[in-house]
């Protein structure tokens, strides 16, 4: 099994582990200051002044604060809870600024948030950031439940959003990473896990090598340069997509099959019955669909149509070569084929979201 090269390698798996090791850099000053002008950037779009660099150290940073009860904060009466906070900055006039960490896209927002930390700061708006990856499926909710309790606009709002890929990309432009090492494998780890996505790009050969109406024969097809670059691609493609996949460690332990290159994903919010694949279906490929396809079966036939009703998918049928067995119907989304000539997306990060997606609807 391969094992990935870095420091953070299995440390950095999720938000709690991300947060105490970024508080930790904060003890570097040239990252500490690096993050205080992303704040200050945003700071002065909301008309407040900017924090002092020279007036902030490392002491000031703390993590994971319980904010305690106040059953005043919430209109329901079974809420109390106002929250955990993630980072915490307490300025020389001992106010408490409050950044709530998010690094996977699809991580709910908890009952909580971000009300209880409006509460808990007065609805002193200015001392409430959100630092969240792009793309973050649920930022329409922190819009909508600022706005619910202070009436904040969606604009203002915007203001208090930082995000990791400006995070990564100033430290990057400033050379930090050349400067530092454990700030250099925070960066590479970030990118191994979250962020990055190998920017794969379709010939016009390639492309119309996906089309059906194409027909190749003989050695023609044997000795075409561009089948093994197109699959390759297309195989790279469904290993940068970065969600959880079935199996205890990861990818690497997936044995792949002739007939399709995949994985099942691995999510709590997918009912017991239900399955989730994703990758390159030859025989769907074959059958004239995109070679890119996200699957959904369940083992309970009265599941179907609700997989129909939530994904709006097609259904394919398996022909079982043997004559007493039924055939094998599956339900199945294509990723649309447009994408293979975009230049300005990303085919593995629109497939990751596809999948985030269809989870996001089953759960509601």
């Amino acid at each position: 099994m391969k094992r990935e090269k870095n420091i953070f390698y299995n440390l950095i798996k999720n938000e709690t582990s991300l947060t105490e090791v970024f508080c930790n850099l904060l003890d570097y000053k040239i990252f500490r200051d690096l993050f205080l002008e992303i704040v200050n950037k945003k700071r002065m779009e909301q008309g407040q002044k900017k924090f002092g660099l020279d007036k902030i150290q490392y002491k000031n940073f703390i993590t994971e604060k319980n904010f305690g009860e106040d059953e005043n904060c919430f209109v329901e009466e079974e809420k109390k809870k106002i929250g955990r906070g993630d980072l915490i900055l307490k300025d020389a006039s001992n106010l408490e600024y409050i950044f709530e960490l998010k690094i996977e896209k699809y991580t709910h927002l908890t009952d909580n948030q971000p009300e209880g930390y409006l509460c808990y700061l007065k609805n002193e708006n200015e001392r409430l950031f959100f630092i969240l990856p792009r793309g973050y499926m649920h930022i329409n909710d922190i819009y909508t439940r600022w706005h619910k309790k202070t009436d904040y606009p969606k604009e203002e709002i915007n203001k208090h959003i930082i995000y990791w890929e400006d995070i990564i990309h100033e430290i990057r432009n400033k050379e930090l990473d050349k400067i530092n090492l454990f700030i250099s494998e925070f960066c590479k780890i970030l990118d191994y896990r979250w962020f990055y996505y190998e920017d794969i790009k379709f010939s016009k050969l390639e492309i119309q090598l996906m089309k059906p109406n194409i027909i190749k024969k003989g050695y023609k097809m044997l000795s075409d340069s561009n089948i093994p670059s197109l699959v390759s691609k297309l195989f790279n493609i469904v290993e940068s997509v970065k969600v959880k996949v079935d199996v205890e460690l990861n990818k690497d332990s997936v044995e792949q099959y002739p007939d399709y290159y995949g994985y099942y994903v691995k999510d709590g919010r997918i009912p017991d019955e239900w399955e989730i694949w994703f990758g390159v279906d030859f025989e769907i490929w074959a059958s004239g669909k995109s070679p890119l396809t996200i699957q959904i079966s369940s083992d309970n036939t009265d599941d179907i149509p609700k997989i129909q009703e939530l994904c709006g998918s097609e259904k394919f049928e398996y022909k079982n070569e043997a004559e007493d067995e039924e055939a094998i119907i599956t339900s199945y989304i294509e990723l649309d084929k447009t994408l293979f000539e975009n230049n300005d997306k990303n085919i593995a990060e629109a497939l990751e979201m596809k999948i985030y997606e269809i989870i996001d609807k089953i759960k509601q």
